[in-house]
């Protein structure tokens, strides 16, 4: 029985290795078989057919881009002790976040959005994979708002689904990054940000 899920996994790995060369087309379910090390009936033990599996790595594939993300954020904003150092982590977290080597990372995203279009599967994982990476956002959203680095007039929850709009939204900028400076948007954002949590609601 332990060998089922570790089994289910290494499928889930090979197929989205194989995504990531030659996209979902790419995927044969016999190499799969062959590149994890069993025979092709196996995999149907773990999906019912390839569409299966190929929506189970597509699904991967959209978790683990926000994962290795909001981890560090919240484990810098924890530590903060002062507006000053909190707004300091948020620079640190965004010129990570916004780093060249994070563009495969959002071509991910893009990429699952995508198929989400005409997977019913995909578009409800990624729907619930939003929500959890927004909840864990609003979580340092409250922790900023309680000790007054974040403005109260905002809801925490609403603000961080607007934050990882901000997070996606660089993918428009890279599409035409011969037109647009980069480095030019990111301070645009990253000051965007700053100054909505600074916002005060009008009396």
């Amino acid at each position: 029985m332990s060998e089922k899920p570790n089994t289910r996994q290494q499928l889930i790995n090979a197929t989205m290795a194989a995504i990531a060369y030659g996209g979902e087309s790419s995927v044969r379910v016999s190499a799969i078989a062959t590149a994890v090390g069993v025979k092709e009936p196996s995999v149907y033990h773990f999906f019912k057919n390839r569409d299966a599996l190929v929506e189970a790595a597509q699904i991967e594939r959209y978790r683990l881009s926000y994962a290795e993300m909001m981890v560090p954020f919240e484990m810098a904003a924890a530590m903060s002790e002062t507006r000053e150092e909190f707004e300091s982590a948020v620079r640190k977290v965004f010129a990570l976040v916004y780093s060249p080597e994070r563009v495969p990372i959002r071509s991910v995203r893009k990429n699952v959005l995508g198929a989400a279009q005409s997977s019913e599967v995909i578009a409800k994982a990624v729907g619930e994979i939003n929500h959890e990476a927004a909840l864990a956002l609003a979580r340092v959203m409250s922790f900023g708002q309680e000790r007054g680095w974040i403005s109260k007039d905002l809801d925490a929850l609403a603000l961080a689904y607007w934050g990882i709009g901000q997070l996606n939204g660089r993918v428009i900028a890279e599409m035409n990054s011969d037109l647009v400076n980069l480095d030019e948007w990111d301070k645009v954002s990253v000051e965007a940000v700053l100054a909505v949590y600074r916002y005060k609601a009008p009396k």
